[in-house]
């Protein structure tokens, strides 16, 4: 909270791979509790974006690079469906649905 009251911009992100991969979703579940849900939307997509000095990514308009997560649910009303299960979001790429749930695949 002292960087954010000195006016630092603070984005998110991890350098979590592979085994440790599922662990990012718990970072985003601790921002959204220090700072609020949009909060961390806006650190995860439009902050990082400026942070990188990149104007096309980070927001949803035509031109923009970006993959795109469709939540099951209203992420500023429920926060969990950020971290929850794979059965509450779909990744886009290029307009092509490339992760979803698969119920069959659960065990």
């Amino acid at each position: 909270m002292l960087a954010r009251e000195a006016g630092v911009r603070i984005g998110f992100g991890t350098d979590l791979m592979g085994a440790l991969d599922d662990e990012q979703l718990h970072g985003l579940r601790l921002q959204a509790e220090v700072e609020g849900p949009l909060a961390v939307l806006r650190a995860a997509t439009s902050v990082n974006a400026e942070l990188l000095g990149r104007a096309d990514l980070g927001r949803i308009r035509s031109g923009a690079v970006a993959d795109l997560l469709v939540l099951d649910g209203d992420p500023l009303r429920d926060p969990s469906v950020l971290w929850g299960g794979p059965e509450r979001r779909a990744v886009f790429q290029g307009g092509t649905r490339v992760a979803e749930y698969d119920a069959r695949l659960v065990l």
